[in-house]
């Protein structure tokens, strides 16, 4: 079982499944951390259980609801409406180590200052259906 929390701590979760982790490099993502990317560890919904306070919730375009902890700021969660996974974000996790990230995502949007060379496949936009690029 992993877990994690916010900052503060008020925020605890149990993810029941083994992550998909990906490094993502879209705008949205970005401005959400604060960060030239995100990792986020994606799982089904329904293997994600909050045993501290439940996030508070920022909707983006009435189709993403970005979780987060409203003491400490910690950005916690990505979810897209509809959809039946959830992204949690990877430095959030008590244990962090404890997975492998698997691509990079929306690497047209990288920052051409970060230099990703780690041996993952890197696709331009969303990976589902396309063929990873060259970097």
């Amino acid at each position: 079982m992993l877990t994690g929390s916010c900052y503060c701590g008020r925020i605890r979760y149990e993810m029941a499944t083994e992550p998909l982790v990906v490094h993502c490099h879209c705008d949205n993502c970005k401005r959400s951390v604060g960060g030239p990317f995100v990792s986020w560890a994606v799982i089904p919904l329904y293997d994600l259980k909050h045993v501290g306070e439940q996030p508070a919730i920022h909707v983006t375009d009435n189709k993403v609801e970005r979780g987060f902890c409203n003491e400490c700021g910690s950005s916690i969660s990505y979810f897209q409406r509809g959809d039946d996974a959830i992204d949690i974000t990877v430095g959030t996790m008590d244990d962090p180590n404890a997975v492998n990230p698997s691509k990079h995502i929306w690497d047209r949007k990288r920052i051409h200052w970060v230099k990703m060379d780690d041996g993952l496949p890197h696709y331009s936009e969303w990976s589902a259906d396309s063929d990873p690029i060259e970097i």
